[in-house]
């Protein structure tokens, strides 16, 4: 699987430094490589694709207006989903009317699962595909980001506690807790199926 920047010759923080000095070609491939992804990632925030994209660009004009003054994150893309999030979260709160929004824990954030033919044979894709739906539908928006995190983006622990603005500890408790109800409300074949489609990153 290709990292951000794999065809370039400069890594993610050296085109971050050379942005930061006003280099646009840096500052495009920034917005190019993050921002497919940061567009998945709100869209399990919001079905709202103009807010997504909104959130985005003022993300990306926000970071270039403050270039001067803004540091070297020990990791691009966690500071810019961290980011990326506050922002959408707090567009949502407005929104809705609610400054508190952020501290909720019902917040909305949908994951989807997503069986591909070649799994398996379209009768039971189907029918697999609505019983993990359901089960997944079980967990809380804040267990349900931290999975997307942990096996779609491939994030640590200690990077997911960055990105959802928690501690450590609380990454590592939301996930085993997360792990736990899909143990016990999954058969043995529909757990291994869905660790199958973690591994392969099939959630939408």
């Amino acid at each position: 699987m290709q990292t951000p920047f794999s065809n370039f010759s400069k890594s993610e923080d050296q085109h971050w430094k050379a942005f930061k000095t006003g280099n646009e070609a840096s500052f495009s491939l920034l917005y190019e490589n993050y921002s497919p992804g940061l567009y998945n990632y709100g869209s399990k925030f919001s079905i709202d694709k103009d807010l997504i994209k909104e959130c985005i660009q003022e993300l990306f004009v926000q970071i270039w207006t403050k270039r001067n003054t803004i540091g070297n994150p020990a990791h691009v893309k966690n500071y810019l989903y961290k980011s990326f999030r506050n922002l959408i979260v707090k567009k949502i709160a407005q929104l809705q009317k609610n400054k508190d929004f952020e501290e909720l824990e019902d917040y909305a954030f949908s994951v989807r699962v997503n069986i591909e033919e070649a799994l398996i044979d379209d009768e039971r894709r189907k029918e697999i595909t609505e019983q993990l739906q359901l089960t997944i539908s079980g967990l809380t928006p804040r267990q349900k980001e931290a999975i997307f995190l942990k096996f779609y983006e491939q994030l640590s622990y200690e990077e997911i506690a960055e990105v959802m603005g928690i501690t450590v500890k609380a990454s590592y408790k939301l996930m085993a807790r997360s792990l736990d109800y899909l143990r016990n409300n999954l058969s043995k074949e529909d757990l291994l199926m869905l660790y199958l489609m973690f591994h392969l990153r099939l959630l939408n």
